[in-house]
């Protein structure tokens, strides 16, 4: 825990002085220009490290592309690829989904649904639905999980997962969220978890997410996790630079510009190990 807090204090005093020195917040230009160059089109583009206290780093990059507008909502894909460690081994998992939102008549209501397909390099595959509703304050999502294909002793779990954030009050840039979930153990006792934590946007392309995973299983270790993110192009809305505002709810009530943001969900597959008293980690 203690390596975690001491690398977000270097990278949080790293992005504010760069932002100080630099109003145009133009510090990231050569990382974004890569990223364009890799995904092309039109929407958002994600680069984390998720740091762990009992795990290595996790990588990933994550996209989000329009693939069709309607005047009330639009039609996208979202694809990524993650570095993780499951049972002391390093394996990459993909993921491609496809969704649709909507907005209310005046705009301050986006609702959506999706569908994705997860899978590993050991060939692990899985499904799920998902659906999200969410306005300038409070956020929702649920997503269904159904496994399709194992590994070699292996098993994929089928669960499921909800998560309620909400802004923090007078802090337009920082929301507060709980997410629990559980996934059916097959040859074990099923696993239940809630994740209380906060996701801050430090700047237009960096946030910070910050949690604790309480998970009820034995075997499982709680802990605390931190998940710094790069985003581009840069975001608009308040961030942290903004500090403490003279009103407790944000203003911009029109979600139109949210409607290319990411699906919040479960990425990683969770994983049964046959003949052995493992299961991989929950996120």
């Amino acid at each position: 825990m203690r390596i975690i807090f001491k690398s977000l204090a270097v990278f949080c005093l790293l992005i504010c002085g760069a932002y100080a020195a630099d109003p145009s917040a133009n510090i990231s230009k050569k990382i974004s220009d890569q990223i364009s160059k890799i995904i092309p089109g039109d929407g958002y583009t994600e680069t984390s490290v998720d740091l762990r206290e009992n795990n290595s780093p996790d990588f990933s990059i994550l996209a989000v592309r329009e693939l069709e507008k309607y005047d009330n909502g639009n039609f996208f894909t979202q694809f990524s690829l993650f570095s993780t460690e499951q049972n002391n081994d390093d394996r990459i998992v993909g993921n491609l989904g496809f969704g649709k939102r909507t907005l209310s008549d005046d705009k301050f209501m986006m609702t959506g649904i999706n569908a994705f397909l997860d899978f590993d390099d050991a060939e692990n595959v899985r499904a799920s639905l998902g659906v999200e509703a969410r306005n300038a304050v409070l956020e929702f999502s649920s997503n269904y999980y159904l496994g399709i294909a194992d590994a070699t002793d292996e098993k994929v779990l089928d669960g499921y997962d909800l998560r309620l954030a909400s802004q923090i009050p007078y802090l337009h840039w920082a929301d507060v969220f709980v997410n629990t979930y559980a996934w059916q153990g097959e040859d074990r006792d099923d696993i239940e978890g809630t994740k209380l934590g906060s996701e801050m946007y430090l700047s237009p392309t960096f946030s910070l997410e910050v949690a604790f995973d309480d998970k009820d299983k034995a075997g499982l270790e709680d802990e605390w996790y931190a998940k710094l993110q790069f985003v581009y192009p840069p975001r608009d809305g308040a961030t942290a630079q903004d500090g403490i505002s003279d009103t407790m709810w944000r203003e911009e009530k029109d979600m139109t510009g949210k409607l290319l943001t990411k699906v919040k969900r479960q990425n990683k597959i969770m994983i049964e190990f046959k003949g052995t008293s493992t299961i991989s980690r929950t996120d």
